[in-house]
């Protein structure tokens, strides 16, 4: 079972921490690449065993959903950001307005 977690970063880290997030999802689709090439080289050269290769393609798959669980997440932390950082500058418009006008 997937759960939701969060923490609070400095607004200036959020970008370098989604990077480290986004390592895992870097690191399950390395997993899907070795395991698909792999796989494909078994089958075209039929040395594989059946069984054996659905396993595999079964492995990738799955490694593919979690890559994309951790790309989900990665969005919508930047979506947020990218909200968050046109408000400051909302803000910053109006105080600016307010100071000049």
């Amino acid at each position: 079972m997937r759960v939701k977690i969060s923490y609070t970063v400095e607004l200036e880290e959020v970008e370098r921490e989604v990077a480290d997030i986004m390592s895992k999802a870097q690191e399950e689709l390395d997993h899907a690449f070795h395991e698909v090439t792999g796989l494909q080289h078994l089958i075209q050269t039929q040395t594989g065993d059946l069984e054996k290769n659905l396993e595999s393609i079964d492995f990738a798959r799955r490694k593919m959903m979690k890559a994309d669980q951790v790309l989900e997440d990665c969005y919508s932390i930047l979506h947020g950001y990218r909200e968050t950082l046109k408000k400051l500058d909302e803000m910053e418009e109006i105080k600016n307005e307010t100071e000049n006008g």
